[in-house]
């Protein structure tokens, strides 16, 4: 059996093998520290004193107002007056004094007794001398001439998301992360770096680097966001030394490592619940019979007796009586009034589907352990993280839970080697009802009102369609989904300095990604019961239910199983050389190779008709109604060599140049290998000394440019073409003397030209800090351009070559995208009133210079010249409110499938965009519009005063559209209210919006630019208010230090859609809604 292969307990063993070596680890550590501490001695009550003094510039030796002076460990604190002045009484003489002030380093005396003590706080030049991790090593901010963008891990821990990647929305200018579900283990954020960087089906995914492994198994999404120490992305050519992978930006995850000092252990405790950030408001009873009248009965006839009949169908016994045919009314006056009073809710149901099936809150709650501390010689931090996630559905089986291990571990073995290990295991398991989300919500949006979910019993309902009882399938009562994902990563490294040398170091690397993946689908029939609303039971009162089977359910159990087993394997050696010459030459340079490889071992069975619901293994299935399975099989490969090469003049003039060469297994012999380089240069013009003695309030001011060159590799249709430079053959079937053979065919025909995507980035920037280092200003404006994009041929194969089909796909396409990026902040702080505020934005927006329009499209219809998947759609321009309005028309519709051949009233204009005096496909017009935003932002608040923490961010974005089109509305499915209170109808002929349709039945509820809204939204993204307790409170419960939060996510929303979440990526509501979610939670020290 599948199951007896799985090494599920194999990683749990090791995890807690793990965690119980780190604690003997941290154990001896500790004990080593035990010696050096002193024991409590009782000592007499220190004397306590008056000090003062004055906090002066050490440039200018002015007094500086507004200064912190604090008594370190207590709350006695004041600040400088106007004259830099300040006074503290009841000072212990064996105290010490702490000096902060934003923009200023912050020092610390010891009092000793002294009255008086004078100080000097100089400039902070932290923001500059900030180090910044970039592509195989790390840089002063100061010196970064790249686009690169930064968060600390603090910050993103603050949006207290379980999902990392949903916490980039608004923190990152040029980064768009949109969160397309709320889904407990499916909630993470599509990353986009610019914006869209390839054609339709193309690849726009960034590269991910974690810990310097690009590409690790289980990606970004399920990092704890505890565990990482800051987040870089590179946008423009300081990505080139990623190379192939590195088209559409890199970012860069660095974890955290240990810090010298005696072991600290900390616990962060996360409890939240959460509940969809917007549902759809369906039509109740009374709404949805009153339409299903009125486009059944109504719309069907002449619309000169549309008032007539309906006034007709709802008045008196529900008909209309023409001389030789009678109409009646689906829905007649008295049922329709017993929808409405209730009066008789079991033949008369008023059902809230969303109401039935989903619950008001769902909870979560996430656990962290971490240990860090070091010596001289060696450091550790030791990770322990827990997560559970539960769904809304009422009666759920779904639920999502993490288990997650990180040991980064350091040792200096001599004055020459380090060595690092960093070890992280990682549990994932997800439990689903048989049905996916998608189909869940559908059904939820099809449930009609007048349909009953659950029965007074508990039984549930009748189904909307092949079994389809929203309230059933999302319980356990169908079986369940099982999706489990163990993830086993190990990466060693050793830093080897070389005697004699100073600077030049040979670094080693080592990466071992483990992955098992198992996915279990065990279907089990199910009851659904109706009645015919005229058979009780004996009692009289109780209803007579008949249970069955749903149609298209099997009667019988029926299981899928697959797995997956995959290793990677990552090694790296790299030469790095730092040297200063003259004290105002610095020079620095590496070079190095990578060679990765990754091996899969799929497997996929299933079986039907299982004799029993208890049995639960493909064994036990009928033989002769199974899927004899398939495999899922490859090896992949890279081999890489990259470098770069660094210069400044005494911090003033930089100059940057990296590269790579990667070769992939993807493209012929003679492609196979690509060079791509990266060249940038900054000017440091606040280091001028024309520029420093005349302009005292800029700290800092550069400017920089870069261009660089990456590739992209080859994705087309949402997936990598690999050997598409090679005849590949595929499997089929033929009948031959009446029986069946197994054939081989040609399944595509090779393209030897197959090569790498290119991307040409360019990039000018400037980067200024003002009124001692208060105010940060980022500005960045950008132009990229991508050639050899894969797209489809628009030539055919002559019929006379004995082929039929297309030509293959080809690097014919190329697209630009352009746009600007901007961050700015401000910190200040006003005695113990510290506080900042920063707003940020990217606009990004493609334009496609080349693409495989189809032969004689017209040229207002073509792709070129627009953004990728520009939509194609009619040009609405308003309604034909009554027959009069038809009568005026001149404009033949007829070739759009006219009802009954003509116009009715309620039904939408369209442009004649071509004039001709018709409305055909050809009058269609290609929008420069899709449904990615241009522009993304945030605006982050923060302020703190003794102890009490507020942050909050604002996120959004606009330029992006949406498509709100009816679905399956009409007898197989419900309305939205929306769409009731506005809609075209005899009572309310509407010149805006269009009357309503049974599912579709008209030509107006197609693609026009009606249904097409736009996506800009404003939205309170994270509000997080926390207050931390005072060390003489803590101190004496035994703690270092304690902090308590309360924390709220996507609270409020403003935006003109209304209807569905404005980061859906469904137009059609058929997904798992985001989520609001309120947290509660605490961050001890000990």
């Amino acid at each position: 059996m599948i199951s007896n292969f799985y090494p599920n307990e194999g990683l749990r063993r090791f995890v807690w093998v793990s965690s119980a070596v780190a604690c003997c680890l941290c154990i001896t550590v500790q004990s080593g520290y035990a010696n050096t501490y002193e024991s409590l001695k009782i000592t007499s009550p220190q004397q306590n004193i008056t000090v003062k003094g004055t906090v002066r510039d050490p440039q200018t030796n002015q007094p500086i107002a507004g200064v912190t002076v604090s008594v370190v460990g207590t709350t006695i604190a004041t600040t400088t007056n106007a004259n830099g002045q300040y006074e503290l009484k009841n000072v212990p003489t064996s105290a010490q004094l702490s000096f902060s002030m934003i923009g200023m380093q912050s020092i610390t005396e010891n009092v000793n007794n002294r009255a008086t003590i004078d100080v000097m706080l100089s400039s902070d030049n932290e923001i500059i001398d900030e180090v910044v991790v970039v592509g195989y090593g790390t840089q002063k901010k100061a010196v970064v001439s790249g686009a690169i963008a930064t968060v600390k891990g603090d910050e993103l821990a603050k949006s207290s998301s379980v999902n990392l990647s949903n916490s980039f929305a608004g923190r990152l200018p040029g980064v768009t992360a949109m969160q397309n579900s709320g889904e407990p283990g499916y909630d993470g954020s599509s990353i986009r770096i610019r914006g869209i960087n390839s054609l339709s089906g193309g690849n726009s995914d960034p590269l991910i680097v974690i810990d310097g492994v690009p590409q690790r198994a289980g990606g970004i999404d399920r990092i704890n966001p505890n565990d990482v120490e800051s987040v870089s992305v590179l946008k423009d050519a300081s990505a080139a030394i990623y190379g192939s992978r590195a088209g559409n930006g890199v970012i860069l995850i660095t974890t955290k490592q240990g810090k010298q000092g005696k072991p600290t252990l900390s616990y962060d405790l996360n409890v939240g619940i959460g509940q969809p950030t917007r549902l759809p408001k369906m039509a109740n009873s009374e709404q949805y019979t009153n339409i299903i009248n009125e486009v059944t009965k109504v719309y069907g006839e002449d619309p000169a007796n549309w008032k007539a009949v309906w006034e007709g169908i709802n008045s008196g016994n529900g008909t209309y009586d023409f001389p030789n045919r009678t109409v009646e009314a689906v829905y007649k006056p008295e049922d329709r009034q017993k929808y409405i009073n209730g009066s008789d809710p079991l033949r008369f149901p008023n059902t809230d589907w969303y109401d039935a099936a989903l619950k008001t809150w769902s909870p979560q709650q996430r656990h962290n352990l971490q240990l860090t501390g070091g010596t001289d010689n060696s450091r550790y931090l030791i990770s322990l993280g827990y997560l559970n996630q539960d769904a809304v559905y009422k009666n759920s089986a779904t639920f999502f839970k993490q288990y997650d291990l990180r040991a980064n571990l350091e040792f200096k073995l001599s004055e020459y080697i380090t060595t690092r290990l960093a070890i992280t295991g990682r549990e994932e398991s997800r439990n689903f009802p048989t049905r996916g989300a998608g189909d869940i919500f559908r059904f939820l949006l099809r449930g009609l009102p007048t349909n009953i979910a659950v029965w007074p019993n508990g039984l549930p309902g009748p189904d909307l369609e092949y079994g389809a009882n929203p309230v059933v399938i999302t319980t356990g009562e169908t079986g369940y989904d099982r999706n489990t994902r163990d993830y086993l990563q190990n990466t060693g490294t050793i830093d080897i300095k070389i005697p004699g040398v100073e600077g030049l170091k040979v670094t080693g690397t080592a990466s071992l990604d483990k992955y098992w993946g198992r996915s279990k689908r065990w279907e089990t029939p199910w009851m659904l019961y109706d009645w015919d609303k005229v058979s009780f039971e004996a009692d009289g009162v109780t209803p007579k239910l008949e249970g069955y089977i749903p149609r298209g359910i099997e009667p019988k159990a029926q299981l899928r199983e697959s797995t997956d087993d995959q290793l990677g394997i990552n090694l790296s050696a790299l030469i790095s050389y730092d040297k200063q010459f003259n004290e105002v030459h610095n020079f620095s340079a590496i070079a190095g190779l990578t060679r990765e490889k990754v091996t899969n071992n799929g497997f996929f069975a299933s079986r039907m008709d299982f004799p029993s619901t208890q049995v639960e293994q493909l064994n036990f299935g009928d033989r002769e109604r199974e899927n004899l399975g398939n495999e899922n099989v490859f090896d992949r490969a890279r081999l890489s060599y990259y470098g770069r090469f660094n210069y400044d003049y005494n911090q003033k003039y930089l100059l940057e140049f990296n590269w790579r060469v990667d070769g992939s297994y993807i493209f012929p012999p003679e492609k196979r290998f690509g060079f791509f380089p990266g060249i940038s240069a900054g000017w440091r013009i606040s280091e001028e000394s024309f520029f420093k003695d005349n302009v005292s309030f800029v700290n800092n001011l550069k400017i920089r440019g870069s261009w660089g060159q990456m590739g992209a590799e080859a994705y087309y249709g949402g997936s990598l073409q690999e050997y598409k430079y090679l005849s590949l053959m595929n499997t089929g079937s033929g009948v031959f003397n009446d029986r069946i053979f197994q054939t081989l065919y040609e399944s595509d025909i090779p393209n030897p030209a197959f090569t790498w995507e290119v991307a040409n980035n360019s990039n000018i920037g400037l980067d200024a800090t003002l009124f001692s280092n208060k105010l940060s200003i980022e500005l960045d404006y950008f132009y990229n351009k991508r050639t050899n994009v894969l797209t489809k041929n628009p030539g055919v194969i002559p019929v006379s070559t004995g082929i039929s089909g297309n030509l293959p796909i080809a690097n014919l396409g190329n697209l630009t995208n352009k746009g600007y990026e901007f961050n700015i902040s401000f910190r200040d702080q006003k005695g113990d009133f510290s506080y900042n505020v920063g707003i940020n934005g990217g606009y990004a927006k493609n334009n496609v210079q080349y693409s495989s329009d189809p032969p004689n499209t017209l040229d207002y219809q073509k792709q070129i010249g627009k953004v990728t998947d520009a939509w194609l759609v009619y040009l609405y321009d308003g309604i034909f409110i009554d027959q009069a309005s038809i009568d005026a028309n001149t404009i033949d519709y007829s070739a759009l499938g006219l009802r009954d051949g003509r116009l009715l009233p309620g039904d939408m204009k369209y442009v004649d965009y071509n004039g001709d005096g018709k409305i055909t496909s050809d009058d269609r017009v290609r929008l420069d519009k899709n449904g990615s935003p241009t522009f993304t932002g945030g605006i982050t608040l923060g302020a703190d005063y003794k102890g009490l923490d507020l942050s909050v961010l604002l996120q959004g974005a606009t330029g992006g559209m949406r498509r709100i089109g009816p679905t399956e509305s009409g007898l197989i499915g419900n309305y939205l209210e929306w769409n009731y209170n506005n809609r075209w109808s005899i009572d309310n002929p509407s010149d805006v919006d269009p009357r309503l349709t049974n599912r579709g039945d008209a030509y107006f509820t197609g693609d026009n630019t009606y249904w097409v809204r736009s996506t800009n939204y404003l939205r309170i993204k994270n509000v997080e208010l926390g207050y931390t307790l005072p060390s003489t409170l803590t101190s004496k419960i035994g703690l270092n230090s304690l902090r308590i939060y309360t924390n709220g996510i996507n609270l409020v929303t403003f935006d003109k859609i209304k209807i569905w979440d404005p980061e859906a990526n469904n137009s059609t509501g058929q997904y798992y809604p985001q989520s609001r979610i309120l947290n509660f939670g605490l961050k001890a020290a000990f």
